[in-house]
């Protein structure tokens, strides 16, 4: 059964992916799967593009890239996130934006698993609470028979959501390095964390790996080299607070 790697949100940060997939090699994976936002944020967006490309990953797409090919998107960003997305539109060629347009919004792989940005009703919105996640279950049962794993990203925190038979929904408080699944008896709902932007108050890089055989999922978390990062930001002269944030992991 195949072994697939799962990173989300590489938002243009070329050092971070690098670091991931140099740390995925050596997990002996079969797919390298990518939860979309390859740009955005950080100041290598053709590189990450020209990067996953060449891996031929699994690609859904997210909120910052359609951003790219729907600019009235950009215009309800933040102030940052509208001048990043600002600058990658000028880095872009047309070869990479037709790149962009081949993404789908939502995956279905194997049948079996789930793939989206945000949520699978939409690459905006997020996925941070209780609430939010029973919604995504209920939607799931209604659209998606036969569903049980969903993979999203967005939030760029590592996050299991687990919903059992009763139709009880709980998260770890704690995130174990490894989780054993069990889909005859419940749902989930599982966040990579993010390549290119973390936001866990732990400035590391982080995906995960998702073994089919068992299934397990064990979350990964790899260093990169921050400082390189940093100052290609503000050589292309992107707003320094996108700099400072890489430090602190926020």
């Amino acid at each position: 059964m195949p072994r697939a790697a799962i990173i989300s949100d590489i938002h243009g940060n070329l050092e971070a992916l690098q670091a991931v997939l140099k740390s995925i090699e050596s997990d002996g994976v079969d797919y390298l799967i990518h939860l979309g936002d390859l740009v955005g944020y950080n100041a290598n967006p053709r590189e990450c593009v020209a990067l996953m490309r060449e891996k031929r990953a699994v690609s859904v797409l997210g909120n910052h890239d359609l951003a790219i090919l729907e600019p009235r998107m950009a215009k309800g960003f933040n102030v940052l996130a509208h001048q990043a997305i600002t600058y990658c539109q000028q880095q872009l060629t047309q070869s990479e934006i037709r790149y962009l347009q081949t993404i789908p919004r939502i995956e279905v792989l194997w049948d079996r698993y789930l793939l989206c940005h945000g949520t699978p009703e939409s690459l905006e919105s997020y996925l941070l609470n209780l609430f939010q996640a029973k919604r995504i279950f209920n939607l799931l049962r209604k659209r998606f028979s036969g569903i049980r794993i969903c993979f999203f990203g967005h939030t760029h925190i590592q996050k299991l959501w687990i919903c059992d038979q009763r139709g009880k929904v709980t998260s770890p408080s704690e995130m174990p390095d490894q989780i054993k699944l069990s889909e005859e008896e419940n749902m989930y709902l599982i966040n990579p964390g993010s390549v290119g932007q973390p936001r866990q108050q732990d400035n590391r890089s982080r995906y995960l790996l998702f073994d089919t055989s068992g299934p397990t999922v064990c979350f990964k978390a790899v260093p990169y080299d921050i400082e390189k990062a940093q100052k290609k930001i503000l050589q292309a002269k992107l707003p320094k607070y996108l700099a400072h944030r890489l430090q602190d992991g926020i």
